[in-house]
């Protein structure tokens, strides 16, 4: 197998990438903002993960990891769009640039990356995108991030369609809360989560199975039905100053 994983060293996407390197004999290019991230990954996993540091709210990012992948896999069986990042703040807080830089990560980038690694995705290849499954709920102290997440998942089922005419799958990835540094990163903390290990066995066995869509843990697809009357979901309660 030859993939792609954005946001490789940290939580689902390092999982994912080292069972696949480990467990399945991948070639990976694995993509993050944190070179010494990416090297310590590098040491741990050998010749089968190729690091690539990028900013993937660039968008020439896109075309820097397209040639990457053309030179060193020569073609992509799965590509895993599993990086992005959220604020904890009002919408009203946000900067310009945290708005630009939100929606590009976590919307533009991995539709954009998808278009253009198509030409070294064969028929029976994968797409993966992780989105959340806070989709079905209002994400009230993750505005931005939900939004775009939303946005991502609205697309997504359409791009299935499309991409089904080449024989190419797409999994869309809902999880609940997982215990990662996302959130410590967006401005909080968060007590219990999900095991991203678990999470990326259940994304791999639904790779495999040819799943269209997969919620961690699996009652989390009720919210599908349940959206009208499940409430907002505030996050944890912020630490203040005394």
């Amino acid at each position: 197998m030859k993939a792609v994983i954005t946001g490789a060293t940290s939580g689902i996407g390092y999982e994912l990438t080292k069972i696949l390197c480990r467990e399945h004999g991948a070639r990976i290019v694995g993509v993050g903002r944190n070179r010494d991230k990416l090297n310590e990954v590098k040491r741990e996993l050998g010749e089968c993960f190729q690091p690539m540091a990028l900013d993937l709210s660039r968008f020439e990012s896109v075309n820097e990891l397209y040639r990457e992948a053309e030179v060193s896999l020569g073609e992509v069986d799965l590509l895993v769009n599993n990086a992005g990042f959220g604020l904890y703040k009002k919408i009203t807080e946000h900067t310009a640039e945290e708005l630009a830089s939100l929606i590009t990560v976590n919307f533009t980038t991995p539709l954009l990356l998808t278009i253009k690694m198509l030409p070294l995705m064969k028929k029976n290849s994968t797409v993966v995108f992780v989105i959340t499954a806070g989709v079905h709920v209002l994400m009230q102290s993750l505005p931005v991030y939900g939004a775009s997440k939303a946005g991502l998942h609205y697309a997504v089922k359409a791009l299935r369609r499309e991409l089904s005419e080449r024989g190419v799958n797409v999994l869309a990835v809902y999880p609940g809360v997982v215990k990662t540094s996302f959130h410590s990163r967006a401005g909080s903390e968060i007590g219990e989560g999900l095991d991203p290990g678990k999470v990326a066995r259940e994304i791999i066995r639904a790779i495999e199975e040819k799943k269209k869509e997969l919620y961690v843990p699996r009652y989390l697809s009720l919210a599908k039905v349940l959206t009208l009357i499940l409430p907002p979901f505030r996050g944890p309660a912020k630490e203040t100053g005394s």
